[in-house]
């Protein structure tokens, strides 16, 4: 999936910093709880959150259904997929067998596959790093392809597919996110080992660290103990999404736990155990693209955090871990789609363990406007703080949208009128008011969200 952040933050983040106000009333668990309670009303929050500061937990709550149908609830033992965060999971088992002797990231993967085309150019570091140049096997599955992804898929179908398919640029020079090279990193583990990859994780990851309700075979556990996912899910209605079955997803992507068992988890990257100080310093030093291995690293407002998402129509799942703060924020959410991230979520929440001002999500509703109406917001908007942040807001087939300047400030967002002059992106907890003169004309448009206001001038 998409990431995407605060918009303020996306938009602004070198113009303030998050040490800049006193924190809103009220205790810290509370305020957590609060928030997530108004995103889940406002269908922007449907799981189970964990929130782990200093060893304490302060949050570990369930929101919204894990079945809309029979209106079953979330609980803290429903178990949810982790997707894309099983990559920090494969990263660590390949990290404890060079500790053991059978693997070196350096090892080139003809030598665990050596039937694999193309294999003696391609090294397991490179798989680790999203940068072997393999083609993404996942990009050719949709809900057109379940009736044949929901069930067991032979591990050779999968290979013939990535092999298939011409490298994207030469292994080593570039980064391009790639469930092809994890999905790869299993079979090396099954051969370095001589068991199912699954196995392997099992006895090696998650029967050390206790993790007793975390597996592979999500789609056959019993319907009770799992969400249900869904690619819309609100209070008025929604749409199940068949999930693929995990020898699709297998070590790109297959894990399911819950949030009792991720909290050993957390504890456990937190401090630094299962493998060796100089594995987890492998884990989490940053190559291309600020990705380690199985992890990224990057910051939010100047706190830097060690991080993966996990996405797949129907679901959602983040971790995320600031070491300095030694705050970890957890998060498993049965709705979304491509477009779709629970970050925006997290960051609300690390906002307030900050001890920043927050402001709980509103239930939003759209109305219609003319099109005339819309062209008056049309043109070219520019900060008045200082650094040339600018944002165009077009309209196109009746729909209004903002677009950064820069590729790396602002992505395409679809805008939403909540009145006249007042609108909503539908991802964020934000509002753009459009202020006018006393003639009428549109002059600046002012954003406001988690406490901070930004005006941006209206130049043509």
């Amino acid at each position: 999936m998409k990431t995407i952040c605060s918009l303020l933050f996306t938009l602004l983040v070198p113009l303030f910093s998050l040490s800049a106000q006193s924190p809103n009333a009220g205790s810290i668990p509370q305020r957590l709880d609060d928030y997530l309670t108004a995103a889940q009303r406002a269908d922007r929050f449907n799981g189970v959150a964990l929130v782990l500061h200093k060893g304490k937990v302060l949050l570990h709550k369930a929101y919204g259904v894990r079945n809309a149908a029979i209106k079953a609830p979330n609980d803290t033992a429903t178990r949810f997929p982790l997707l894309s965060i099983t990559k920090s999971f494969t990263a660590a088992l390949i990290l404890k067998l060079q500790e053991q002797g059978k693997v070196s990231v350096n090892d080139k993967v003809s030598q665990y596959l050596p039937g694999f085309a193309r294999g003696d150019s391609i090294t397991i570091h490179q798989l680790l790093t999203h940068s072997s140049g393999l083609f993404n096997y996942t990009d050719l599955i949709d809900e057109a392809d379940s009736a044949l992804v929901c069930h067991p898929v032979p591990k050779q179908r999968i290979i013939d597919v990535i092999q298939s398919k011409p490298l994207s640029f030469r292994p080593g020079t570039q980064f391009s996110y790639c469930n092809s090279g994890y999905f790869l990193l299993g079979l090396v583990i099954e051969k370095a080992t001589g068991k199912p990859y699954e196995q392997a994780m099992h006895e090696l990851i998650l029967q050390p660290l206790g993790m007793r309700h975390s597996g592979f075979d999500f789609i056959n556990l019993p319907t009770n103990s799992r969400a249900q996912g869904y690619d819309t899910l609100t209070a008025r209605y929604y749409s199940p999404y068949p999930h693929p079955d995990s020898t699709v997803l297998y070590a790109a992507g297959g894990l399911y736990s819950t949030t009792g068992d991720m909290l050993r988890w957390a504890k456990t990257v937190a401090n630094r155990q299962l493998l060796s100080a100089r594995s987890w310093q492998l884990a989490f030093t940053p190559h291309r693209n600020g990705y380690g291995y199985g992890w990224y690293t990057g910051q939010f407002g100047g706190k830097p955090y060690l991080r993966h998402s996990g996405g797949y129509p129907g679901f959602m799942a983040e971790f995320v871990y600031y070491p300095a703060e030694d705050l970890t924020i957890v998060l498993v959410n049965n709705f979304g789609n491509y477009a779709d991230s629970v970050f925006p979520v997290v960051q609300s929440l690390s906002v307030v363990v900050f001890g920043m001002p927050d402001e709980l999500w509103l239930p939003r509703q759209e109305v219609q406007l003319t099109s005339e109406l819309l062209r008056q917001y049309v043109g070219r908007y520019v900060a008045d703080q200082p650094g040339g942040y600018g944002m165009d807001i077009v309209l196109r087939d009746g729909q209004l949208y903002s677009l950064g300047h820069h590729k790396d400030q602002l992505p395409e967002l679809a805008l939403f009128a909540g009145s006249t002059d007042h609108f909503f992106p539908q991802k964020y907890n934000s509002r753009l008011t459009f202020e006018r003169d006393s003639s009428g004309r549109v002059m600046r448009c002012i954003i406001e969200e988690n406490g901070q206001r930004f005006a941006w001038k209206k130049v043509d």
